[in-house]
């Protein structure tokens, strides 16, 4: 009896084993299709205008062009001020490898680094351009969104961040701010979409004092930090 025992209990172990050999090669097969993840990291800075280029539009100044300045700046201003906002465009054929347009995007993020903070916390939105501009020739009356304020509307926002004294998401001056999530926008244009960047601007333009954000931008060179404006991103 007991030798029948050791008998089924053997063959039983050797069919576990047995299935366990077969569930082993299955995933070594499938580990095998696996791609491995990409990483790229595009830095604009002065030296490097063919990587990212950068600027701001004034409403204060409508025809003034801004795009060697050392700062770019985010405003919910009174009328009395003028509003502000941001343009970024980043040259992702800048990447080696060059991201390829089969390409899965599994993350992408805008960083730049804030230098001033608004008094309040404020909700910035980051919009794809829907056409093209130059850094040394747009102006607010020539912007691709026009002049309207709160245009385009919140809605067609890519993402936003928050950024203002402590307590808000983002409250270090002097650092990267936690970045805009852009990942469906650069997984567009890596698959052939005009890519003419972002603009960034106040989620609730025209408020009732002024509420500026300073960012770095390419133009401004420090020896001890990095400060360049930056697009990460991750890919398969």
């Amino acid at each position: 009896m007991r030798r029948i025992l050791c008998i089924v209990v053997l063959a039983l172990t050797l069919g576990c084993a047995s299935g366990a050999v077969g569930r082993a090669a299955s995933i070594s097969v499938s580990s095998g299709r696996l791609t491995a993840l990409r990483t790229c990291v595009l830095s604009a800075n002065s030296s490097t205008s063919a990587v990212g280029v950068d600027t701001s539009v004034r409403e204060g100044t409508p025809a003034g062009n801004y795009g060697t300045n050392n700062s770019v700046n985010v405003t919910a201003d009174d009328p009395a001020h003028g509003h502000r906002r941001t343009y970024e465009r980043f040259d992702l054929t800048a990447c080696h490898p060059v991201i390829p347009s089969s390409a899965v995007i599994q993350a992408a993020t805008l960083r730049l680094y804030g230098t001033n903070l608004p008094p309040a916390c404020r909700t910035q939105d980051i919009f794809r351009v829907p056409s093209a501009w130059t850094e040394t020739g747009i102006t607010w009356n020539n912007q691709p969104f026009g002049t309207s304020l709160n245009n385009p509307a919140t809605a067609q926002r890519t993402s936003s961040i928050a950024i203002g004294p402590a307590g808000c998401q983002n409250s270090t001056v002097n650092g990267y701010v936690s970045g805009w999530n852009v990942t469906a926008d650069v997984q567009a244009f890596v698959a052939g979409a005009g890519n003419f960047g972002w603009m960034i601007r106040d989620d609730a333009e025209n408020y009732a004092s002024s509420q500026i954000s300073a960012y770095a931008t390419r133009e401004k060179s420090s020896s001890s930090i990095d400060d360049s404006p930056q697009l990460v991103m991750s890919y398969r």
